[in-house]
């Protein structure tokens, strides 16, 4: 009954029903503009964009589908030739090509990751040697190629907008949870009721953690379906190596594993960004145990969500690797902004599984300590 009234009172908030509005309107309008409206592949000059790109990727795909080797990458060029990149391309105003030139998501791949032209000035003669170990890692036959499409940077990057959408919205919806309480004087009488301390704590924490894992779930699902409905399902089969470059660094460096699927890959990160929402909400209940605004509240959470994130940037990302400099690379990767990247990263199991770590004590311990500050809330102090 507690737990129920309390989910009531955080979902029956008008302002989180229009941002959660708003918020999906600019998923889908960032879904059309920046995945969509960047589709396009050319068959014998002629420009195909959108929907008919994609369809015609998959087609070419699918040929070439399976384990990936230095013959069938071989066969690629053959058929299709060397992608040549936008800028240096002539088109017309109607965005077609002189007649014979082809390019695809297939021959993309191999011209920017199978080929020496990082060797060759961007120019490409030919595929690379053994002397490059990534592209020999790649056409081994032990990675398998297929449409990769959608669910590579382009689906980690749409969701990274939707992750943080979501922690907007966790943040303003815990950010009242016992402030509003303090500011309205609630708290004096229901702290003295049978079950006014502990247990409706507990029911306000769970009411949170509900809400932040409901909003997140609903906003992934909307956002999966989506992208199942554009690109299909060909991409999660691929080995995640060839979706996430940075894997196949810390296959070489790590002992990490880049053959997994794609789909295995994703859903770890998509977990890991529940788990980044949850600790989002954790540190916002404790802020609004300690404080008696729920606009004060919303400030403070705001900054310990975005702050890290902009000294990082600004400063850590600049200096020069040293051992408290890593350290602090270190610790800033636990809190929530990061958390979900270190799956898609070069980063070691160690490494991420100690953020993952940190992260939980941060969770808990903000859990309690608020818990602990609400039962202990005395009037005028």
């Amino acid at each position: 009954m507690l737990f129920r009234n309390e989910l009531y009172k955080i979902c029956s908030r008008k302002i989180l029903m229009i941002g959660a509005l708003l918020g999906f309107l600019f998923m889908a309008a960032y879904v059309q503009m920046s995945a969509l409206g960047t589709e396009f592949v050319f068959d014998n000059g002629t420009c195909l964009r959108r929907t008919q790109a994609i369809q015609y990727d998959r087609e070419i795909a699918r040929r070439y589908a399976g384990p990936l080797t230095r013959e069938k990458a071989e066969a690629v060029i053959q058929e299709f030739g060397w992608h040549i990149n936008d800028n240096d391309l002539d088109t017309e105003d109607t965005g077609d090509t002189a007649p014979g030139y082809y390019a695809n998501s297939t021959s993309r791949f191999v011209t920017t990751r199978l080929s020496n032209s990082r060797s060759q000035g961007g120019v490409p003669t030919a595929l690379a040697g053994t002397d490059d170990k990534y592209a020999a890692e790649m056409m081994s036959g032990e990675y398998v190629y297929g449409y990769i499409g959608g669910w590579d940077n382009t689906f980690s990057e749409t969701h990274m907008m939707v992750l943080w959408i979501v922690s907007a919205l966790v943040i303003i919806s815990c950010a009242p949870v016992f402030s509003e309480e303090y500011a309205g004087q609630a708290a004096d009488i229901l702290l003295t009721t049978q079950n006014g301390r502990t247990k409706t704590a507990a029911a306000k924490i769970l009411a949170a953690f509900a809400w932040a894992g409901g909003i997140y779930l609903l906003f992934t699902l909307l956002l999966t379906g989506a992208f199942l409905s554009i690109y299909g399902s060909d991409g999660l089969a691929v080995s995640a190596g060839l979706s996430f470059p940075d894997l196949i660094t810390g296959n070489l460096f790590w002992n990490g594993d880049p053959k997994r699927t794609t789909g295995a890959v994703l859903l770890v990160y998509l977990l890991a960004g529940l788990f980044s929402v949850l600790v989002t909400a954790a540190i916002t209940l404790y802020i609004s145990s300690v404080k008696k605004s729920s606009f004060s509240t919303l400030l403070w959470s705001a900054a310990a969500y975005l702050l890290p994130a902009a000294l990082y940037t600004v400063f850590l990302v600049e200096m020069r690797p040293g051992r408290i400099v890593m350290l602090l690379r270190m610790l800033f990767h636990c809190l929530p902004f990061f958390l979900p990247l270190h799956e898609l990263t070069s980063a070691p199991f160690a490494y991420r599984l100690g953020s993952y770590l940190i992260s939980g004590i941060i969770l808990v311990f903000a859990c309690l300590f608020g818990c602990r500050k609400y039962c202990r809330y005395q009037a005028g102090k």
